[in-house]
């Protein structure tokens, strides 16, 4: 039997990985890539295995971090014109 909790937090991370823009260059993608980041720390805390976890957290830092310079791009863009 799958623990509820964790059960919950991948119905979650595959419910905001459907709500992916097509845009990736977009504000909108960075804030999409922000709420990955979230969904995937609150699956790391219903996941059993240690490795699983810190798989876990580590794609939620890179998730943070690709939003981080979609924003940075943007940014310059906007400033360009």
């Amino acid at each position: 039997m799958v623990d509820p909790a964790l059960k919950h937090a991948l119905r979650h991370l595959r419910f905001v990985k459907s709500q992916q823009p097509p845009d990736a260059d977009s504000v909108e993608f960075a804030d999409w890539r922000e709420s990955i980041a979230g969904a995937l720390e609150a699956s790391a805390r219903a996941l059993v295995f240690e490795e699983d976890r810190a798989r876990a957290g580590a794609e939620a830092t890179a998730a943070r971090e690709q939003a981080a310079e979609v924003r940075r791009r943007a940014g310059i863009r906007a400033d360009a014109r």
